[in-house]
């Protein structure tokens, strides 16, 4: 992957990164972890496989390093490229309740190259967010509503003139995402996304139906994973069926420090 791309990719998941915070549920908690986490290093390598089709890890293409408190909020996240240097680290402020009302973005010298703030109802459910470049325009916004159990049903990302330009449509199977149906900024819908889940709630199949080309594809990825005493997956592997059979794409790794 591209360090531009991974930059504008990894730019979107930091300023959504708490789409699901209410009053009730931590980080920790909403990023799917259990126990006292203290530090997550995460990395995602490169699937390699020999002329006798075993299959190693092979180049780094991302690693993030979340860093929380003692009470389960996010600090830090930071981005590195597979040499060690920091693209970008996203700092998020917490108020009483310890929902995030600020992430600051900053580059490798700690300089604020972006702002994110959150805005909650009454029931400190979120409602929106907006995205500030280093001079303090609005480049986006984000609206999301909850349904009465407090899943993500819809998100709705706005230009910075209020137009919408793509929205997401979330169904439910129990508290795992079933489905998510994208439309264009016309209500055209381009991508359909469905999900199986292990006993663990994590996914283990995604299969994807894409319609933005003239002739619709589908892409299916199989996930596997191995976890720790916690219950915290260590290890994820990602293959992607071809004619059929899965061809492992990413490996990724998990570092999981505790308090």
């Amino acid at each position: 992957m591209k360090i531009k791309t991974f930059f504008i990719a990894a730019l979107f998941v930091l300023s959504t990164a708490s789409l699901s915070a209410q009053k009730l549920a931590n980080d920790v908690t909403l990023d799917g972890l259990h126990g006292k986490v203290k530090n997550v290093t995460k990395i995602t390598y490169e699937a390699r496989t020999d002329f006798q089709g075993v299959t190693s890890q092979g180049d780094i293409l991302e690693q993030l390093e979340t860093a929380y408190n003692s009470k389960g909020w996010r600090k830090t996240m930071t981005y590195v490229t597979p040499e060690a240097d920091i693209i970008f680290r996203s700092r998020f402020k917490h108020d009483g309740f310890g929902l995030t009302t600020v992430e600051q973005i900053v580059d490798n010298n700690e300089n604020v190259i972006g702002r994110t703030y959150y805005s909650y109802d009454a029931q400190n459910v979120l409602k929106e967010m907006w995205v500030e470049d280093a001079d303090r325009q609005i480049e986006s916004r984000t609206l999301v509503r909850f349904d009465t159990q407090g899943r993500l049903v819809q998100r709705s990302l706005n230009d910075a003139a209020g137009n919408i330009y793509k929205r997401e449509v979330f169904t439910y199977l129990g508290n795992n995402v079933d489905k998510k149906l994208v439309f264009d900024r016309n209500g055209r819908k381009m991508q359909e996304w469905r999900y199986e889940y292990d006993e663990n709630n994590e996914p283990v199949s995604q299969t994807l139906y894409d319609y933005s080309e003239a002739e619709p594809e589908m892409f299916i990825t199989i996930f596997q994973y191995e976890y720790d005493d916690h219950g915290n997956w260590t290890r994820r592997t990602e293959s992607e069926l071809q004619d059929g059979d899965p061809v492992m794409q990413y490996i990724v790794t998990r570092e999981i420090e505790y308090f």
